[in-house]
């Protein structure tokens, strides 16, 4: 049987598809703020420990956003459109510096903010596992 590839031959492109679907992993992300943020709603009593899971929660959301938005980006842009799409993007967000972004750049962006909603997220569950604990 021969591995399935959806013709995906060309390096760049493969790298494009596979940061693609390493971005939409935000959807599992933003799943397993949902444990976490029930206990706020139906378990824990009224205070700042309730507070800090759930500005957690809303932190990890946040970058699951971005992480949603990147795979929209990144499902659009290539390197032979990079300029343009920069372009858009400077107009869109009023940041000179998505102008001059290499498309490279952009992906390692992306996947620096993919990192920074893991660490997010070990650090809500960290923190939830450790309230449970002490409590």
């Amino acid at each position: 049987m021969e591995p399935i590839s959806d013709n995906v031959t060309d390096e760049e492109a493969l790298r494009s598809d596979l940061l693609i679907r390493t971005l939409n992993s935000w959807r599992f992300f933003l799943l397993f703020t949902l444990p976490p943020l029930a206990w706020c709603l139906f378990v824990a009593s009224p205070g700042i420990l309730r507070v800090m899971i759930t500005l957690l929660s809303g932190i990890v959301w946040f970058s699951c956003w971005r992480l949603w938005l990147d795979a929209g980006y990144f499902s659009l842009i290539a390197a032979d459109n990079n300029a343009r799409a920069g372009k858009a993007l400077a107009f869109i967000w009023q940041r000179d510096r998505l102008h001059d972004l290499a498309f490279t750049e952009r992906q390692e962006g992306a996947l620096k903010q993919c990192r920074r909603t893991l660490y997010w997220l070990v650090i809500l569950w960290g923190s939830w596992l450790v309230l449970l604990y002490v409590r």
